[in-house]
């Protein structure tokens, strides 16, 4: 699969064609090498990641990639109709703000795959001390935790 186009100039990655993608290999690695060129460092970072540190035994915090739509990047679609998928940990940076943009004149789905060990949900003690209650996880006496939820994200 082709790497992502970045334009600088307009702060835009296009993702070549409609198909599948690594978030790491075919748009985060292609930005590092993008950026290296020329003097494609004087437009505003297009991601930035965190994880990779060790947890021990030869395990290692999952890498995320976030986008910095904050600075105005964003993922445009193909000049293509189709299915896209994008699997790894890619974030936006402002969860608020737009990442992904369609190409005039043509549909694309978008469907991102993260880690299912990626997201950490909050929610209230209250109501998390009522679920797990309920499924015999715990007694009495618990004032806040977090649970690892399984996610995935499709976006149209």
């Amino acid at each position: 699969m082709a790497d992502a186009i970045f334009d600088g100039a307009n702060l835009h990655i296009t993702l070549p064609s409609v198909g599948s993608f690594d978030a790491q290999t075919n748009i985060y690695s292609a930005w590092k090498e993008w950026v290296a060129l020329s003097d494609n460092a004087k437009f505003p970072p297009a991601f930035d990641t965190s994880g990779g540190d060790s947890v021990g035994s030869s395990q290692e915090v999952a890498p995320y990639f976030f986008c910095r739509n904050d600075l105005g990047w964003r993922i445009k679609m193909p000049s293509q109709d189709g299915e896209i998928v994008v699997s790894g940990n890619l974030f936006p940076r402002d969860p608020d703000t737009t990442l992904f943009e369609q190409t005039s004149g043509y549909d694309a789905f978008l469907r991102l795959e993260v880690s299912t060990r990626a997201v950490v949900v909050e929610v209230d003690s209250a109501d998390l001390t009522t679920v797990l209650a309920n499924q015999g996880v715990i007694n009495d006496g618990v004032q806040s935790a977090s649970i690892l939820v399984p996610h995935s994200t499709d976006v149209a």
